[in-house]
């Protein structure tokens, strides 16, 4: 690659993270899951450990909204984008949590699901894509 390529992928890469004003946590299941509680009814989840936390920004630019069933409840799902600096070692599965936003206070405490890892040349960002299932 040319010193001029990557002198520009270099600049893309300092303007985007400037639009990062949002800080996330990405989080990794590991190990199995634990007993089932008694009086919920609910399986202990399994321990988390961090992979990412840091600077990012939420986006979405196209609506992706399904209805899906189970168990005879019908539930929305969901799908937006989080960018976050190019490095981190995220894996489909992973959990991201907004754990502080700028422009948007309704964003803080959103948890999202990785659904897909949108990895390209020359990325200015690391874009993952997401679902959010809600009720």
């Amino acid at each position: 690659m040319s010193r001029r390529a990557l002198a520009a992928l270099a600049r893309g890469r300092r303007l985007a993270e400037a639009l990062m004003v949002d800080m996330c946590a990405i989080t990794r299941a590991v190990g199995q899951p634990g007993a089932i509680d008694p009086e919920t009814g609910e399986r202990t989840p399994p321990a988390a450990t961090t992979v990412y936390s840091g600077r990012c920004k939420v986006q979405t630019f196209e609506a992706h909204e399904t209805r899906p069933g189970s168990a005879g409840h019908v539930y929305t799902v969901q799908r937006y984008y989080v960018h976050i600096p190019v490095g981190a070692a995220v894996r489909v599965g992973d959990t991201v949590t907004i754990t502080s936003a700028v422009a948007d206070p309704n964003l803080a405490g959103r948890v999202y699901t990785v659904a897909g890892l949108l990895h390209k040349s020359m990325a200015t960002a690391q874009r993952l894509l997401l679902d959010e299932v809600v009720d």
